[in-house]
């Protein structure tokens, strides 16, 4: 695959690299100064952590797919070029530096490419979040077949590991920095009919702990975020969504304690900010979870 077919220059995308929107002022916040790198970013969960991490004042470079149809056996479709452009223009509208970038993660050399021009273009990195993931056709672990399972390992297993090995450079260049990996519940617990996604998420848990250990010397916390069911493409496979008439019915189905509806994006976004920002400076090798009160029954 060439660099071409994969890294697309933020022009293409709509908007001018290293800019925010015109009349934009920059936000004083706690990450004012910092640069971040969101995969996934796109949508769902990686775009409102972009947007929530600009308003804390880092300059942001998102990277995604950004091709629909590159992973069939999702499916559901894939972020698109423009859905990339929009967050990044959401991410810009708050004064500071949007670099959207598409990549496959499961092509550690496009990838390379990609998070080499993000460090290249923000003078390094502070904070990697490795966010991108897919899930696929729900079923027993024994009846997936083994192009899904392989897609489930390339993007979420490997795919992290590119990025990681790729944003590496940026944050030495910077003396330190945060990596926090996106992980799920089904990691902590198990799920009937969604055991090969569960699988790679407890690898991610794996690596991030190791991560931990290798790179604290340096400076670099790694630790985890572990959400629950959020309201995503990817949790309801590309259809529209069904609230019931009391939105806490959707909780209780989903297994929170708490009396809440399904959980948003931007509930996540919340505390891969606090893993990213000063607050956690000395927080290294951590899962922090988000399930609406499910981990009192965490065994695991």
């Amino acid at each position: 695959m060439t660099e071409r077919r994969h890294l697309l220059t933020a022009a293409a995308l709509g908007l001018a690299a290293g800019t925010g929107e015109a009349g934009a002022q920059p936000r004083p916040g706690p990450l004012a100064g910092r640069a971040a790198l969101v995969t996934g970013a796109a949508r769902g969960i990686g775009r409102a952590t972009a947007i929530l991490l600009a308003q804390q004042g880092a300059d942001i470079a998102l990277l995604d797919i950004a091709r629909p149809e590159a992973i069939p056996q999702t499916g559901y479709r894939l972020a698109s070029a423009e859905d990339l452009a929009e967050a990044a223009r959401l991410v810009a509208a708050n004064g500071v530096r949007a670099l959207p970038l598409a990549a496959d993660l499961r092509d550690r050399a496009a990838t390379e490419a990609a998070i080499g021009r993000a460090v290249g273009e923000l003078g390094g990195l502070d904070i990697l979040v490795a966010n991108a993931g897919i899930n696929v056709s729900r079923g027993a672990v024994t009846a997936v077949d083994a192009e899904a399972w392989q897609a489930l390992l390339d993007v979420n297993l490997t795919g992290t590991w590119h990025s990681v090995r790729a944003a590496l450079p940026g944050l030495r260049r910077r003396g330190g920095g945060r990596i926090v990996l996106v992980t799920s519940i089904q990691a902590r617990r198990g799920a009937e009919n969604s055991g090969a996604y569960a699988a790679t998420k407890w690898g991610l848990t794996g690596l991030m702990k190791s991560l931990a250990h290798e790179l604290g010397p340096e400076g670099i916390t790694v630790n985890a975020v572990a959400p629950t069911t959020v309201s995503t493409v990817m949790v309801h496979g590309g259809r529209p969504r069904e609230e019931p008439a009391d939105p806490r019915e959707a909780g209780k189905r989903l297994g929170y304690l708490l009396p809440r509806p399904m959980l948003q994006p931007e509930e996540i976004a919340q505390a891969i900010a606090y893993l990213c920002g000063p607050g956690a400076g000395a927080v290294s090798g951590v899962t922090l979870d988000v399930n609406a009160g499910q981990s009192a029954s965490l065994s695991a």
